[in-house]
């Protein structure tokens, strides 16, 4: 949520780094958590 509220303030001064925090954004969605690969090795 922060990054996205960082983003929409930053698309009104600097567009470039507003794209690319929600670049990053969508990357992070992207990485596996940690808790749920355990849980599925376990189980």
């Amino acid at each position: 949520m922060i990054l996205y509220a960082s983003a929409i303030g930053l698309s009104f001064l600097q567009p470039w780094i507003a794209q690319s925090i929600y670049a990053l954004t969508a990357m992070l969605w992207l990485v596996p958590d940690r808790r749920l690969v355990r849980a599925l090795e376990q189980g």
